[in-house]
């Protein structure tokens, strides 16, 4: 497989791009329901070292594993914030940074189950007013897949602290000028490049309030806070409760965008409980059908195995007898770190988040650093094969 440079977000650093090579396996239907999980024994000890590990490592932030019926580890370590210093504590508040682009394609695809959107619809048909090159070639399934070639945040200028000037501009309301520059000169000719952006998601998020007449933030309290019970889920428009303050290598504190000008692509906000129940429901068949979650779920080689909001892939994972599926969605968004990754066969989440903008989580197909160790630890036994080796 061709490897395939994944951008995660726009103030991703180069060394913490995404990048997925050659994977031995090639990806099952993940679309059967998950079989029951239980905990194998020592899973909490193994975690909790795991957590140690990293933490001597430079992690601070908060570790959520749970399967559909139990949480087996909760914990939180390190410092949220310095001068004064406040630790770390569960159930605080995070920004999801681009795990809100796997909240937004789950919305679109509850309209896709509903007979109101096609995946190969293109803006030109579903939405004329929306006025980007190539509108007519442009798919809901290439924005979902970051094959748009759209214009990109990367292109505006940056500003002497490095952040781009896409992400500092001001408001409210911030969406319209968004869609301005999202609608500017084409990257590419749809579906022939992956060039991972935020107006993908925003030219998406457009789309959708079009068809419903209703914004983002009611569609997200209308189909998931409130049948889910998601009581801290928001999109940040203006101010955040999110506690933690990102810093990096120096324990100094990380340029600062201007949140909401990620809208639904990486401004919203909740807990690592509330991500949990999204994952839940997401594996129950509470969100979407099986066939969606097939679309979303089906990594695709050509592309570094990206799928339709996630990147979904098998790896081999330390102790496990046989590589994993997975689907993982990470963000980053002004030095907060996001990892949600799902075991779709097990019915396993793991939920991390830390604000240590410098913290490496490793790759999971490396067979290596703290999201493969945590996954070790979760999964498998040392009776099914080596040890998991855990970093010191």
């Amino acid at each position: 497989m061709p490897a395939s440079a994944l951008k995660e977000d726009p103030l991703m650093t180069p060394n913490r791009r995404f990048v997925l090579t050659a994977l031995a396996a090639t990806l099952p239907s993940l679309v059967c329901g998950p079989a029951a999980a239980a905990a194998p024994p020592g899973t909490p000890a193994r975690l909790g070292q795991a957590v140690n590990a990293a933490q001597a490592q430079g992690f601070a932030g908060e570790v959520l594993v749970a399967d559909a019926d139990s949480v087996w580890f909760e914990h939180a370590v390190g410092l949220a914030r310095r001068q004064p210093d406040v630790a770390h504590k569960t159930g605080a508040v995070w920004r999801w940074g681009s795990v809100s682009k796997q909240v937004t394609v789950t919305m679109a695809m509850q309209l896709v189950d509903a007979g109101q959107l096609k995946l190969d619809d293109t803006l030109a048909e579903r939405w004329p007013a929306f006025q980007a090159p190539n509108a007519a070639q442009i798919t809901v399934r290439h924005l979902m897949q970051h094959l748009s070639g759209l214009a990109h945040p990367d292109n505006s200028p940056r500003d002497p602290d490095g952040v781009w000037s896409f992400y500092r501009r001001k408001g409210p309301p911030w969406q319209p000028d968004a869609l301005r520059f999202c609608a500017g000169p084409a990257t590419a000719v749809p579906g022939e490049r992956f060039y991972y952006g935020d107006c993908d998601t925003l030219v998406l998020a457009g789309l959708l309030e079009h068809l419903t007449g209703q914004t983002i933030p009611q569609l997200m309290q209308q189909r998931l806070a409130q049948p889910l019970k998601l009581r801290s889920l928001r999109l940040n428009e203006g101010r955040t409760r999110a506690m933690a303050v990102a810093m990096d290598a120096r324990r100094q504190p990380v340029p600062q965008p201007v949140m909401a000008t990620y809208g639904a692509g990486g401004a919203m906000e909740g807990t690592a409980r509330d991500l949990l129940a999204f994952n839940r429901a997401l594996l129950a068949g509470r969100l979407v059908s099986a066939a969606s979650r097939q679309a979303m779920w089906t990594g695709e080689p050509k592309w570094g195995y990206a799928g339709l909001g996630v990147w979904a892939f098998t790896a081999p994972i330390a102790g496990c007898a046989e590589p994993v599926e997975l689907v993982e969605r990470r963000g980053y968004v002004g030095g907060i770190q996001a990892r949600n990754i799902i075991v779709p066969a097990r019915g396993v989440s793991v939920v991390m988040f830390s604000n240590q903008a410098d913290f490496d989580f490793g790759e999971i197909w490396q067979g290596k650093g703290f999201s493969h160790d945590v996954l070790a630890a979760a999964l498998c036994t040392a009776a099914e094969g080596p040890a998991a080796t855990l970093p010191r």
